[in-house]
């Protein structure tokens, strides 16, 4: 799923999906028990409303999860049958042999162009820095030339990884100048600090991170890089989901527009005026009962 599709489809698609799954469960239990149906007007129904729309998002929720490993595609392991969690370098020669011997110009014209993949594939894999930087940084890493070393690559790597994040951080503080997306907006700048800490880890330690041997538990055939993707994309769904459920049960302040303050402060001004007013007549009241009362005395 593209990135622009994505927003798309947390913008509109949830409203939409909310409406049709809240008429469709009324549907079928009006011919089940109609008493379960309540009438819109009462609060049972903006109950039911709500309900339909938080299953609607989790439901998106781990449909935009499941779509961001699909859309990772395969890894350079997987063009050898490998895996990063069983490799070995004799196992990836033999497959390597194999496989050129399939997809080589001579006997496929057809495979020059994955026959080139697959040498470069190969080329990454069997030196053990240039794996370590696939592993760790991803494809883009290993495109450096001049890199000799496990440093070099990573000192190449960290820059670009940073910059990810300080887009993540901008674009949280967008959001809160117009207002959008308040929802667990501290945690938001906590989860992008420990992504960041969470790479660089990867980057600089040859030992994966905890959570990320878990997880590669789960889908071993994907690269601590590749996992770590997923998490972000996990947490930017997380929070954009967040938004959207909360809003659908807390109270929500009440959003005035100028002209209504502005005619409230002018209706508590005439407020103000007239009590002055009448104060200010009780006070000349008193005044003028005080100069009659010492006249008549004297």
């Amino acid at each position: 799923m593209s990135d622009i599709t994505g927003v798309l489809g947390w913008l509109f698609l949830p409203q939409f999906a909310a409406n049709l799954v809240l008429k469709t469960v009324h549907w079928v239990l009006l011919r089940v028990s109609p008493r379960l149906v309540p009438h819109q007007s009462t609060s049972a129904y903006v109950l039911h409303q709500r309900l339909s729309y938080a299953l609607v998002i989790v439901i998106y929720l781990l449909y935009t999860m499941w779509s961001t490993e699909r859309d990772l595609g395969n890894n350079f392991y997987h063009a050898f049958g490998l895996s990063p969690s069983s490799f070995s370098e004799s196992q990836l020669r033999r497959n390597f042999r194999q496989v050129s011997l399939r997809l080589h110009p001579d006997k496929n014209p057809e495979g020059h162009q994955q026959f080139i993949i697959l040498q470069h594939a190969y080329k990454v894999l069997s030196n053990p820095l240039s794996r370590f930087a696939y592993d760790h940084a991803g494809p883009a890493a290993v495109a450096c030339q001049s890199c000799k070393t496990a440093s070099d690559y990573m000192l190449m790597a960290i820059p670009r990884r940073l910059s990810v994040y300080l887009a993540y951080t901008m674009g949280c503080v967008a959001m809160q100048v117009f207002r959008v997306g308040k929802y667990g907006a501290f945690w938001q700048y906590i989860a992008i600090g420990g992504f960041a800490a969470l790479e660089l880890t990867m980057m600089t330690s040859t030992k994966e991170p905890g959570i990320i041997r878990a997880l590669l538990l789960l889908a071993p055939h994907r690269t601590s890089y590749e996992m770590a993707q997923i998490l972000q994309q996990v947490m930017v769904c997380f929070f954009i989901a967040l938004n959207q459920i909360v809003p659908q049960f807390v109270p929500q302040e009440k959003n005035e527009s100028s002209l209504e303050l502005a005619k409230q402060l002018a209706t508590a001004i005439e407020a103000t005026k007239a009590e002055v007013g009448n104060k200010s007549r009780r006070l000349a009241d008193v005044f003028r009962d005080s100069v009659l009362e010492r006249h008549m005395a004297d």
